[in-house]
């Protein structure tokens, strides 16, 4: 299987949350009603086992051009809450 998970952040395990998620719809575990179900949730689901980290490989890291990072860093952590 080939993910591509693309964003301007990410929280810790969340490829692997993803990917694991994907993996049990694939291999026939969960249907589809559940994973929508699971990624309309607010917050990590137990429901998901984390694909081992054996096997996924980071590619590449992408940043803002200079005059755009400051903004772009300033904006994503605005969007975060604590509980």
């Amino acid at each position: 299987m080939v993910a591509t998970v693309r964003a301007d952040a990410f929280c810790h395990s969340m490829v692997r949350s993803l990917v694991g998620a994907l993996l049990a719809v694939g291999e026939g575990r969960r249907d589809l009603d559940w994973l929508e179900v699971v990624a309309a949730t607010e917050g990590r689901s137990s429901a998901i086992a984390v694909a081992p980290a054996h096997g996924l490989t980071l590619e590449s890291v992408a940043y803002p051009d200079d005059s755009s990072l400051a903004a772009r860093a300033e904006a994503t952590r605005g969007r975060r809450t604590l509980p």
